[in-house]
């Protein structure tokens, strides 16, 4: 079967804020891989398909802070959680080399 990704994601796991737009409150949880165009990450709330989210994804020296759409949500099996694809829509671009950085860095680790 072939990959559908347009990036190559890599396993990591890292503090993430996110916010559902037009919602009060962020919720907090973390990253389970990450690409240049989206995000996995584990939530203790449902997120519909298609609701837009800002997010702030904490990495080892800086926060990088985008605009994602929700691509699915699934209930994982074995705890009572979320797993859910992200696609970044919006980045700056200070923010967009300092990702394309770290991921560069992790992919010749």
């Amino acid at each position: 079967m072939r990959e559908r990704r347009q990036y190559r994601r890599v396993n990591v796991s890292f503090p993430v804020e996110c916010k559902v737009l037009h919602q009060r409150g962020y919720f907090y949880t973390v990253s389970k891989d990450l690409s240049i165009g989206g995000a996995r990450i584990l939530s203790d709330k449902f997120l519909p398909k298609g609701n837009l989210i800002k997010v702030n994804i904490n990495l080892i020296n800086r926060v990088v802070g985008l605009k994602a759409k929700v691509a699915w949500c699934n209930k994982e099996r074995i705890a009572e959680r979320y797993s859910a694809g992200l696609e970044f829509l919006e980045m700056d671009e200070g923010d967009k080399e300092t990702l394309v950085s770290f991921l560069s860095t992790v992919y010749h680790a």
